[in-house]
């Protein structure tokens, strides 16, 4: 029963996830998968099991079909952005296809905020925003190297005008319900809207030692304000654990942080996903190494460095927010 009650994932049409009992033969690589996620919340001893079952099944699958939801690539593709983000490295997945993945966004049964919580026209900036911050920080290690802002300021400049478009059928007679899931929609894309200009100021702009712009404390601000005014019983608010970290990040006020801290708290113990508990530590890390060196000359980039540079595991870490 708790199984059921754990919101793994949304049931959507589009899910690549999604069991669907009319495909034959039935594809129980996603029962043992599941299995396998819900066995990691509760920490089943069978959870091992189920994971090697699943990748055997799911290669035996792919061997013998070829094919794969094309909503999957892009939910990998994602995190891929995700953790490059942080790391400001390149992705794993070629560049090229990722252009393929976000061409013709209306030739396709799935949409992006859907998958994770962020629209279509905003994706396109975050991964334009991925490749440059890859080629900032290795152009930083180059003696004769000078990064050219140009391209980042015209993204800042697409991020400033950017607004969220509600559907043109709210207008005639919709339901509260369409309403309100069209208000969570627009909460969750101006907090990444937002959490991005953060990144952008961080990454491009700071420089060491410099106060913080009143700027950018109004958008962290801004970002906070977006993320709390989603409802409680809606999942999409979940999504926008990325941006809310960069904005706990900009904020001293330690109201806004301890609102920070419940939030990731209480989707912690609602979804049991560990990157809300973990993301706890990380900003209070954040947080205790600004107090000990000064608000202006620690940045979240330090401690996510140092984070990925000292690891007990055989791979090399990376952080994900989503």
């Amino acid at each position: 029963m708790e199984f059921c009650t754990i919101p793994l994932t949304f049931d959507l049409q589009m899910n690549p996830f999604r069991y669907r009992k009319t495909i034959v033969p039935e594809p129980m690589f996603l029962v043992h998968a599941v299995m396998a996620l819900a066995g990691h919340h509760v920490k089943s001893p069978s959870t091992d099991d189920h994971r090697y079952t699943a990748l055997k099944l799911l290669r035996e699958s792919l061997n013998a079909s070829g094919k794969i939801s094309p909503a999957l690539p892009a939910k990998l593709f994602r995190w891929d952005a995700i953790t490059s983000l942080l790391s400001r490295e390149d992705c794993v997945f070629p560049y090229a296809y990722v252009e393929a993945i976000l061409s013709n966004p209306d030739d396709r049964k799935w949409n992006f905020f859907d998958l994770c919580g962020c629209p279509h026209s905003v994706v396109t900036l975050l991964m334009q925003v991925v490749r440059l911050s890859a080629e900032k920080r290795q152009s930083s290690s180059m003696r004769y190297v000078t990064f050219d802002t140009t391209m980042i300021a015209q993204i800042e400049q697409a991020l400033e005008s950017w607004h969220h478009i509600s559907p043109a059928a709210l207008a005639f007679g919709s339901s509260e319900e369409d309403i309100q899931k069209d208000q969570d929609c627009m909460h969750c894309s101006e907090a990444w809207r937002h959490g991005l200009l953060l990144y952008i100021y961080r990454v491009f702009r700071w420089k060491p030692g410099s106060p913080i712009p009143a700027h950018v404390v109004r958008w962290a601000r801004v970002v906070v304000d977006h993320v709390v005014a989603c409802r409680d019983e809606s999942m999409v608010a979940r999504q926008a654990l990325l941006p809310l970290f960069f904005a706990g990040c900009e904020l001293r006020d330690r109201s806004i942080r301890k609102k920070i801290v419940q939030f990731c708290s209480v989707w912690n113990d609602r979804t049991r996903y560990q990157m809300f508990g973990s993301t706890i530590p990380l900003l209070e890390e954040v947080w205790a190494e600004q107090e000990a060196k000064g608000f202006e000359n620690v940045w979240w980039g330090h401690i996510v460095d140092r984070k990925h540079t000292v690891s007990c595991y055989p791979l090399q870490m990376r952080l994900c927010f989503g």
